[in-house]
């Protein structure tokens, strides 16, 4: 297990606030990698960088743009960020960007933070002071309140010290984030090297990875492995939730993964472009929305084009928030509880945000929209949302691990409260670790059980429906078949024999097919070993032949006859005698040729031959060279 604890620090600010400059002089480490960086001084892509705090906890940095048009790349960098280092130049004091930075921060979630006052040494101790005060009240109302102000200046290295006591500080807090939950990483840099490939770097923001492992490239789906994994610029064997991480894919081009997409572990996250949210209209805004809003979406590295429709609202005013639909052009990979910011379409402006509260919204829109549904996934318990998201499901049924991937929870919790729901039979569990809610297994086993009355209503000669035939009426998946087709079993609903399903009530002797058993079955008895073709006797029993073969069937499958070919039938006591005229003629003989058979049993060959082949059939007997010889494991 892990011996230092990891934390992801972010840096947020307006441009020129010196952001990149404070982490240099933190680390050592330049994060403006591209010449035109280099060129305008700010940073156009996100830099990385690495520390280890004095309490021995490891710090990955990640240093954010600054400017307006490179926000999108700001909101990227946030996914996974547990402390942020907010810059706010004390030669310049707040700006635009200084605002928008703060309410992205606010919307990611983001309520561990330290006030960076760069540039101390450019100004007097009375600004310093006034500009202190004009954050404090700044902060008010956000989740960054009430957080240190430390002034540095990244030129003398003052106030350096300070800063780092104040985040080892404010870093012991951090919850570590759970290892058992499903690996996921949104790649938000990706690059080739020579030798090695492609590699592809991000935060893990849950479970871990191992070299050699294979994961899936999402929304995509490809399979690939791990090759190597890198933390910190140093090679380690496997990676963790809250690590920065550069992963070496193998057989995959940099094209295949380019920033937004995920790298997962198979089988728990699967791709949706319409999700139910909680949306907040930050009240900075001029006009409402109303109904709804074109605009850029940005989730994790993603940025798409999308709308964004109001659920039971008309219109929202500047500071309200409310439940919507997103859909976006693209499919995207979330998880609930993951949070989103929403930006004018062609402005560079942040408007709101908010969290995921389903990100597979069911295509089929049942009742998503009930207020019972949306109180319970944004304040119902676990047990609660696993219920919902089980119901919604439909027929389709949730896996264990998609049951996982949505909520961004552990198979372990997951099982737990899944068992707890199946001993209350609120949902059922098929072969397959698929759940389905009661409301689709009952209605399911009250569909089939109308199939079935319905069968014998209108077949009162057949002893039930065939298995396969009643799959195919019901028109549902094979495994919640089988599953509801069980539980009518277990409960006595139904009996399964040999494959014919019948209610359990359905008798045929009490219905008026008894008369006509009977009577046939007295004629074939009367044929002793010289049978008639079903023909003959339907003549000669004045009947119907499709009526009779209703019968011949019903008294076959209570074994009052046999079938030995299609103009073959045996009653059942001739049948035995057969058996007993075969256990007294292999005493005294070890073949059985065609001829001797014709004399034994006194048939015809259109009769002894069919017969012979029903014996192997049975395995009473077994096919040589010579003849039949007698199989003593089969005879009965």
């Amino acid at each position: 297990m892990k011996k230092n604890k990891n934390i992801i620090l972010g840096t947020a600010g307006h441009i020129d606030h010196g952001k990149t400059a404070f982490i240099r002089a933190l680390t050592g480490i330049d994060c403006d990698r591209l010449k035109e960086e280099k060129e305008r001084g700010i940073t156009i892509v996100l830099g990385y960088a690495h520390m280890m705090l004095p309490s021995g906890i490891k710090v990955g940095i990640v240093d954010v743009p600054g400017h307006e048009r490179f926000v999108s790349k700001m909101v990227a960098g946030a996914s996974g960020i547990d402390v942020v280092a907010f810059l706010v130049a004390a030669d310049d004091g707040i700006k635009p960007q200084t605002i928008e930075h703060l309410h992205i921060c606010d919307i990611l979630g983001i309520t561990r933070g330290i006030v960076v006052l760069s540039k101390k040494d450019l100004v007097d101790e009375e600004l310093l002071f006034l500009q202190k005060e004009e954050i404090k009240v700044l902060l008010k109302g956000t989740g960054l309140e009430g957080s240190p102000i430390i002034p540095v200046s990244s030129v003398s290295g003052d106030g350096l010290a300070d800063f780092i006591l104040t985040l080892d500080k404010i870093a012991g807090e951090v919850t570590t984030k759970s290892y058992d939950k499903p690996f996921r990483l949104p790649v938000d840099a990706t690059l080739t090297i020579t030798g090695f490939g492609t590699v592809v770097r991000g935060t893990a923001l849950s479970g871990t990875i191992t070299v050699g492992e294979e994961v899936t490239i999402l929304p995509e789906g490809r399979k690939t492995r791990i090759r190597g994994i890198e933390n910190h610029g140093s090679a380690v064997r496997d990676g963790f939730a809250g690590e920065r991480l550069a992963l070496n894919l193998s057989d995959v081009s940099r094209d295949e993964v380019d920033r937004g997409v995920v790298i997962a572990r198979h089988g728990y996250y699967r791709p949706s472009d319409t999700f139910l949210v909680h949306f907040k209209y930050l009240p900075y805004n001029k006009k409402p929305i109303m109904g709804k809003l074109h605009c850029q979406f940005h989730v994790l590295t993603s940025r798409v084009r999308a709308e964004l429709l109001l659920l039971h609202m008309e219109r929202l005013h500047p500071g309200e928030a409310c439940f919507a639909v997103v859909k976006t052009s693209r499919p995207l990979i979330v998880s609930y509880g993951d949070s989103f910011v929403i930006r004018g379409y062609g402005l560079f402006t942040t408007i709101g945000g908010g969290r995921i509260l389903n990100p597979v919204l069911p295509e089929v829109k049942e009742n998503y929209t009930s207020p019972a549904y949306l109180h319970t996934l944004r304040q119902g318990s676990l047990a609660d949302k696993i219920t919902f998201f089980i119901l919604h499901s439909g027929e389709k049924g949730m896996s264990l691990k998609g049951l996982a991937g949505v909520l961004n929870e552990s198979d372990d919790d997951i099982k737990i409260l899944a068992d707890k729901l199946k001993k209350s039979k609120i949902i059922f569990q098929d072969d397959g670790y698929v759940f389905y809610h009661k409301e689709h297994v009952y209605a399911l086993k009250e569909k089939l059980s109308g199939i079935v009355h319905g069968y014998h209503q209108q077949n009162p000669l057949r002893a039930g429906i065939n298995k396969e035939e009643l799959f195919v009426k019901a028109g549902t998946k094979a495994d919640l078949f089988h599953l509801a087709l069980h539980l009518m079993i277990q409960e006595g609903i139904v009996q399964n024999d040999r494959d014919l399903i019948r209610e359990r009530r359905f008798n045929l002797t009490e219905t008026f097919a008894d008369p006509l058993l009977l009577k046939v079955e007295e004629l074939f008895f009367a044929y002793g070993l010289q049978p008639k073709v079903p023909a003959e006797a339907a003549k000669e029993l004045k009947m119907d032949q499709k009526l009779l073969t209703k019968v011949l069937n019903l008294l076959i499958r209570s074994e009052r006859m046999f079938k030995i070919n299609e103009d073959f039938y045996l009653h059942a006591k001739h049948w035995e005698r057969i058996q007993d005229m075969l256990s007294v003629y292999f005493k005294n003989n070890l073949i059985l040729t065609p001829q001797d058979a014709r004399g034994l049993f006194g048939l015809p060959r259109k009769f002894s031959i069919p017969l012979l082949e029903f014996l192997d059939y049975k395995k009473m007997t077994v096919r040589t060279m010579e003849g039949r010889r007698w199989r003593k494991e089969g005879a009965t």
